[in-house]
């Protein structure tokens, strides 16, 4: 006699139905996200792995946006050393003019206005903000211009904070985001003391601007000043150099991280990317076994014993 074990064959189908509908709800999953790892369940080291380049390009990503801040200030610095740089040749010219002995009071005193427009020009450049909130010359930070106003004297003892230093940016390499403009516009090694490039041209103003003044003083004042004016140019080219340089080694920093990222990229899609040739393959297949399956229970769920009466 011949025994029809019925609830064993409705278990093993019912589980047979139950496991590729599972399977073909994964490949349905897979598919519509793209991803062949959507939790860590799916396959724990690729997930761990995943999560670990994730933080990289994370960190990629800030570095991007620290250099592309510090590229924006470098070349807003690099632009406004230019301008100063002009600005200080044609001073050096308008000295070396009124050294003509040919020249009238009157002319010397013309050449005086220009100075004086070349010196509120300085001036401004120098207080010119770095539209983030700073100052391009603001070294360390500061809510103040970095030179006053009227004076074009430091704001603030010239050895003291904020103005002395630079503010950086950078996670594995640093870059500067503002100049020092002690530095730049105030001379430490006049004679006398410190004094800015402003009080230079101050004084060369008022000295060749006065009819009585004497050959032998403006003599000796033209020198001064194109001393002076020579030391504020190398200071501001060596600063203007090594803006270029920073700006320059940003653009080869730059391609380091794209290419890391392109890399980083590939390994995390080689990782957690789904293969839809794969998948696709996959879903047809569970879907056909089970239809196959569920065949297969219909026609359990028909048998009774009066089939082999």
């Amino acid at each position: 006699m011949t025994r029809i074990p019925t609830l064993s064959a409705y278990e093993r189908s019912l589980d047979a139905m139950a496991q590729r509908r599972a399977a073909l709800a994964q490949d349905q999953l897979q598919l519509s996200t793209g991803k062949r790892v959507n939790s860590p369940s799916d396959d724990p080291l690729a997930a761990a792995q995943a999560e670990r380049i994730r933080s990289q390009l994370a960190r990629i990503s800030t570095e991007n946006r620290m250099i592309g801040f510090a590229r924006q200030m470098l070349s807003q610095a690099e632009n406004t050393m230019g301008t100063v740089v002009d600005a200080l040749q044609f001073a050096r010219e308008s000295v070396v003019a009124a050294g003509n002995g040919a020249l009238s009071s009157s002319d010397r005193a013309l050449i005086g206005q220009q100075l004086s427009g070349v010196r509120d020009q300085l001036l401004s450049l120098a207080n010119q903000s770095d539209g983030a909130g700073g100052y391009v010359f603001g070294g360390q930070g500061t809510t103040d211009v970095p030179f006053d106003a009227a004076t074009g004297a430091p704001n603030g003892p010239p050895a003291a904070a904020p103005n002395v230093g630079e503010q950086a940016t950078g996670l594995d390499v640093s870059y500067t985001t503002s100049q020092n403009g002690r530095a730049i516009f105030v001379d430490h090694a006049a004679a006398g003391g410190p004094k800015t490039i402003f009080q230079t041209l101050d004084d060369l103003v008022a000295l060749i601007g006065d009819p009585a003044t004497s050959a032998a003083d403006l003599s000796a004042g033209l020198k001064d000043a194109l001393g002076g004016i020579d030391s504020a140019l190398d200071r501001v080219s060596l600063a203007r150099t090594r803006a270029g340089e920073q700006l320059r080694a940003i653009d080869s920093y730059q391609q380091v991280l794209e290419s890391g990222e392109l890399d980083a990229r590939g390994r995390l899609s080689d990782l957690v990317d789904v293969d839809y040739a794969d998948a696709i393959s996959r879903f047809q297949n569970n879907r056909t076994t089970l239809e196959a399956a569920m065949t297969a229970y219909g026609q359990i769920a028909r048998m009774t014993l009066f089939n082999y009466l």
